[in-house]
Formats: structure tokens, C-alpha cells, sequence
């Protein structure tokens, strides 16, 4: 074909555009490595702003919200008030929701009942839900809550339906310069409810299916966060070695207080032998079945269900988030509660306020567990791209 000069323009011109597309965009080629959308700018921008931030991560079973149990939701959101308060959570992932209609308004919705009279109550106008399934019609659900003072959701897909939805939330850090930069940095956040029991073959075959749905998913993988109750008795079970293991150490995920903590080590038997990870435990906050309540489980601190493993790129701060060294912990847990109260006063546990102590006692009978990620404003308008969406 024979090009005419102005034809030859046009081409220069678009190629032009598309090289100044944004990075979510640029990096058409798949591979396992992250890449750069062009040569980082070292110098910040005019106008913008130096500024760090913190924000607090939380999983958390809500053990049968809902469902009366225990108690009306108005009484629970007195103690999730109270535990909210504490621990000032930017995101809060609840798992084990009774299960509700996910176009239903309040009261019937409970992740508004939770949002408006416990996160909302704790702190105006803070506090929103991310979009809702239970294409599963499981009788329990998981709901993602974010700061949106600081967070910004965008979208959320099902990435499985195995006896209950997983879903994959993708949000963005409300960046006070990304107006001059236009580079958004964005945070993935998976959240679980596994099976239970002593067998672990039905929440083995959930796990490895959803990191091989991850994998396919993502090339490598962007600041990325997978929490919620796992149900796990140890770390040689094949769901967990289906998170921390992979031939390709950049969709490989870490486990903080294992890896980069180095507070513990592998191969772990957390059911079998809890001292080394005491204050890691998060079943039960309950020595007794009959107090407070009848629901969920008792015998105090014995195994390690709930965890939130994160991405090399929240290890290494690859772009612009990482993860605060010795900032995971299970909330209320000194180290001291094996078989016993998390509000036992032998020895007095003066991990959190008594009357927090209390609020995760009556609230749940499993201890939050929760981490920091530091977040760095973009101020160059350069970053690492972030991996291409694959459907």
C-alpha cells in the first residue's frame, strides 16, 4: 500500500497516543515480570503534594450475624461500635453473615445495618460496602467494608462458587495528587469463608481453584491482599500451599508473621502445637460453650483459622503500598489465652481496653486478625504497571 504524507502523519500521531496511554493500558505483552510504561520520573510534579498514609486492614468471622443467635443485630453493633473504634479499620472484611437478599434495604440488609449503626457510628460518615453476591445461595455471606475517605471502590467480580461466592474486590487509594499525576494506585482484595472440619478436602479443592483463577487472572500479581477465615489446622494443607507456593515466585503470597516478619517458621502445626504461635491464634475467644452465648465454638485460643496473605509487590512496596513490618496481629490476643477467655483476668491480658475485650467476647467467638499497609502519594506520575485483567 502506497502511504500518502498524510497518511503517514496520522500514523505518527497515533502511535503517539497510544504510547502515552495510561499504564493500565500500555503494557499489552503478558509476563511474569512486572514492566515499566516508561522511564519513572525521579522529580515530583508542580503542585503536588509529599504525603504517607496508613491504612489498616482487618478480616473478621461475624460468626451468624443476623441470625439471632447470640443476640439482635442492635446489641452486636454496640460491641462492633466498640471494636471498630479500636481498631479504626479501613478495610473490614466480615465473613460468616447470615445470608440476606442482596437487593434488600435496611434493616433486612445487613451490610447496611452494619454500616450505618456500627462502622458509621463509630465514625460519621466514614464507611460504605462494596457491591454484594451470594450467587452461591449459601446461608452466609462475606461483605468487604472500606474507608472511602481514603479508599475508592471500583468493581468487584466472583472469581468462584464453591458451597460459597469469592469475590475479588478492586479499589484505588484516593491519591491527594492524582488529579496532576493520573496514575492510580490500586489495591485487590480477595476475601474467603472456607469450609470447616476436620477434613480439609472441600476448602483445599476452594483455595487452589481460586489461586488458579488468580494466576490465570494476572500474569503477576498487583497489590494484592487475600484474607478472611480459612479454616486452615496447619501450613502443609494443599489450600495453603496452593497460596505461599508457586513455580512463579511473582504469584507466590506471604503469610506476614512467616514471611517477612520471620516471627515463625515452616512447616507449622498450629492445631497440634500452639505455643509458638499463641498470639497468632484466633479460635476461640471462648474457654466455655455457654458463655456468652451458645453459638460457635469454645475451648479458648487453640488454632490459626483466620489469616491475610499479601502480594510480593505489599512485601517488596513496589508500587507505592507496603506492608508495616510486625504490624499483623490477631486483635486481643497477648500470647496468653490458650484455653482460656480472651477477657480472662488470669493473667489480666492488656493487649486492648477491657471494655474492647469484652466487645470481641460477646461480638464473635473468633479474634480479628489485622495488618498496615503504608502508602506512599504518587508524585511523579510514573509507576510499575500494574498487570493486565485477563477474563
Amino acid at each position: 500500500m502506497k502511504f500518502t504524507k498524510f497518511s503517514l502523519v496520522v500514523v505518527l500521531l497515533l502511535v503517539i497516543i497510544i504510547d502515552s496511554c495510561s499504564k493500565s493500558s500500555v503494557n499489552k505483552s503478558i509476563t511474569t515480570t512486572p514492566t515499566v510504561t516508561k522511564p519513572i520520573n525521579t522529580v515530583p510534579l508542580p503542585n503536588t503534594v509529599d504525603k504517607t498514609d496508613t491504612l489498616t486492614v482487618m478480616a473478621y468471622n461475624a460468626l451468624n450475624y443476623g441470625d439471632g443467635c447470640q443476640s439482635g443485630t442492635s446489641v452486636l453493633n454496640g460491641y462492633l461500635k466498640t471494636i471498630v473504634q479500636f481498631v479504626h479499620p479501613d478495610l473490614l472484611s466480615c465473613e460468616k453473615m447470615t445470608a440476606f437478599p442482596i437487593n434488600s434495604a435496611y434493616p433486612v440488609n445487613l451490610a447496611a445495618d452494619i454500616t450505618n449503626n456500627a462502622l458509621n457510628a463509630a465514625f460519621p460518615n466514614t464507611y460504605a460496602y462494596a457491591t454484594l453476591s451470594d450467587s452461591s445461595f449459601d446461608t452466609k455471606m462475606s461483605v468487604l467494608f472500606y474507608n472511602k475517605q481514603k479508599l475508592t471502590f471500583v468493581n468487584s467480580h466472583i472469581i468462584e462458587i464453591n458451597v460459597s461466592d469469592f469475590d475479588l474486590y478492586k479499589l484505588y487509594y484516593n491519591d491527594p495528587n492524582i488529579a496532576i499525576t493520573h496514575d492510580t494506585t490500586y489495591l485487590y482484595v480477595l476475601v474467603n469463608h472456607t469450609q470447616s472440619g476436620s477434613s480439609s478436602a472441600t476448602r483445599d479443592q476452594q483455595v487452589t481453584q481460586e489461586m488458579q483463577t488468580l494466576r490465570s487472572k494476572f500474569a503477576y500479581f498487583p497489590n494484592l491482599i487475600n484474607m478472611g477465615d480459612f479454616n486452615t489446622t496447619n501450613s502443609l494443607e494443599q489450600g495453603y500451599q496452593a497460596i505461599v507456593s508457586a513455580t512463579d515466585t511473582a504469584t507466590r503470597m506471604f503469610d506476614p508473621p512467616f514471611y517477612p516478619d520471620q516471627a515463625v517458621s515452616y512447616p507449622a502445626q498450629w492445631a497440634n502445637n500452639t505455643v509458638p504461635y499463641s498470639k497468632y491464634l484466633t479460635t476461640s475467644t471462648r474457654q466455655l460453650i455457654t458463655a456468652p452465648n451458645g453459638c460457635g465454638t469454645s475451648g479458648g485460643a487453640f488454632s490459626w483459622y483466620d489469616h491475610i496473605f499479601i502480594s510480593p509487590w505489599l512485601v517488596n512496596g513496589t508500587n507505592y503500598m507496603s506492608y508495616v513490618h510486625n504490624s499483623y496481629q490477631s486483635v486481643g490476643n497477648d500470647g496468653n489465652r490458650m484455653g482460656k477467655d480472651i477477657n480472662s483476668t488470669n493473667p489480666v491480658n492488656a493487649s486492648a481496653p477491657a471494655a474492647v475485650l469484652n466487645a470481641l467476647w460477646q461480638f464473635s467467638n473468633k479474634y480479628p486478625v489485622s495488618l498496615k499497609l503504608l502508602v506512599k502519594a504518587n508524585r511523579t506520575g510514573g509507576s510499575i504497571a500494574d498487570p493486565v485483567e485477563r477474563k
